[in-house]
């Protein structure tokens, strides 16, 4: 078995042409699902980037919850990578997401490994001849000054487009496919930290979405309602251009990928997956009039980097379905036609499932499920709600017609969602659907021990 797994980081399942988008450029990726098995109600589980990534690779939590933490994998916890290592498949990781690689160790167990430094100001280089500017008030980007500077030095030494970090990665990605085309055995984890802020892909991809902007621009602002900083709709407009130019640039990434496999001569005894985190906000309908990711803010709506107490935080909200709902597609060795399926899916079954491609058996702790049972017809569900839950104490349970949350840390009462309102409207009705409520708290209560011992 070949395995190539594509990890992105911020991809909102809604800018995927596979998935009904008829403006964003993502022809490889709708390629790959016209040829895949497509999930079509994925959503994220422990949100965000590094809790995901341990769902991902460990299908495991703790024993106070079901819901991973901002944290590295606790010890002895053994990760997919070395559970393929132990049974022969040569596993190798390349990556630009330095939450992935250091924070959260994600390379442990894999044979090989190779870190493309330079995302999110890293301090891997330095130029005092590259100036300090700023595209926008400083006080509303996301970075410090130090760090901002930094990521302009990394800019600046951008020639071509395979300068950019997602490019970059796949390109590697593509070398390292034709150096071991001929493994019998291996998986190659290839994940970009885009289309994750800052939003900077090369001009031509911005072009395609707002070409002439002449505004401030805001490619990596702070969290919250961008009408509160003074971001005007026009400029959020530019923003989320410039997002999707990003979009746009991954997808052509992924295309260099399977025309290397092609190249080559694998692409039809490889199995290839695509998938991301989470999404993200850019004030679009059913954002909140949202900027980036949070789920919480204090009294202003906005979260200032400097000052910030998370105690402090007044307005506390469910991941909404921008966040929740993500991208999965599974394309098997020798599949020629996509399909696509309404089982709830989520990131802890991962694991499971890859090890599954390789007929490697998962534990009985995993708290996923393969899905060839699902794509083979065997097993017609999985689950009937979606479990998610971050830090701050949200923890949520959602179908195809509720989002039902609660905050562990009382910061507010529950929360219920009609999502056949969504996303014009976002008013809480658990007054009015006490059954639901109750039924949704008793599934969420059976999930997380949090939950379960958590008194509202």
């Amino acid at each position: 078995m070949k395995l190539i797994f594509m990890m992105t980081d911020t991809f909102r399942r809604d800018h995927i042409g596979a998935y009904g988008n008829k403006r964003i450029k993502t022809p490889n990726l709708d390629k790959l699902a016209s040829i895949s098995h497509v999930f079509d109600r994925h959503y994220t589980g422990s949100f965000p980037t590094g809790p995901n990534r341990l769902d991902m690779h460990y299908s495991r939590a703790t024993e106070e919850t079901s819901i991973n933490a901002w944290t590295a994998p606790a010890e002895g916890l053994v990760p997919l990578a070395a559970r393929l290592r132990h049974k022969g498949v040569h596993t190798m990781m390349i990556d630009e997401t330095a939450n992935t690689i250091i924070r959260c160790k994600m390379t442990q167990g894999f044979d090989a490994w190779y870190f493309v430094r330079g995302q999110e100001g890293d301090p891997f280089w330095s130029d005092d001849t590259v100036p300090l500017e700023f595209p926008c008030p400083k006080e509303l980007i996301r970075y410090t000054p130090e760090r901002w500077h930094q990521i302009l030095v990394n800019r600046s030494r951008r020639r071509v487009e395979e300068d950019w970090f997602a490019p970059q990665t796949y390109k590697l990605g593509c070398e390292w496919i034709e150096r071991n085309w001929k493994r019998d055995n291996f998986m190659l984890w290839i994940e970009t930290f885009d289309p994750h802020e800052p939003w900077d892909p090369p001009q031509w991809y911005i072009d395609m979405y707002d070409p002439g902007y002449k505004g401030r621009v805001f490619d990596a602002p702070l969290g919250g309602r961008y009408r509160n900083m003074g971001i005007t709709d026009r400029e959020m407009r530019h923003t989320h251009a410039r997002y999707c130019g990003e979009c746009s640039m991954v997808d052509t990434a992924v295309g260099r990928v399977m025309a290397t496999l092609e190249k080559v001569g694998i692409d039809k005894e490889t199995a290839i997956v695509f998938t991301t985190d989470h999404g993200g906000f850019f004030g679009l309908e059913g954002d909140y009039g949202l900027a980036r990711k949070p789920h919480y803010l204090p009294a202003d709506w906005v979260l200032w980097m400097e000052g910030y107490d998370r105690k402090k935080m007044t307005h506390i909200f469910p991941l909404l379905p921008p966040l929740l709902r993500i991208p999965l597609f599974i394309h098997l060795p020798g599949q020629s036609a996509g399909k696509r399926y309404q089982q709830v899916t989520q990131p802890v079954d991962i694991a499971p499932t890859v090890m599954d491609l390789f007929g490697v058996k998962a534990p009985k702790e995993f708290l996923g499920q393969s899905l060839l049972p699902v794509v083979s017809g065997k097993k017609k569900s999985t689950r009937p709600y979606a479990f998610s839950g971050a830090s701050h104490g949200v923890r949520q349970a959602t179908n195809k017609d509720w989002l039902y949350a609660i905050f562990t840390e009382g910061q507010r009462r529950p929360w219920l969602m009609n999502l056949k309102n969504y996303p014009k409207r976002y008013d809480d009705v658990s007054r009015e659907n006490p059954e639901v409520c109750r039924k949704m708290r008793k599934a969420l209560a059976g999930f997380d021990p949090l939950v379960a011992n958590c008194r509202l």
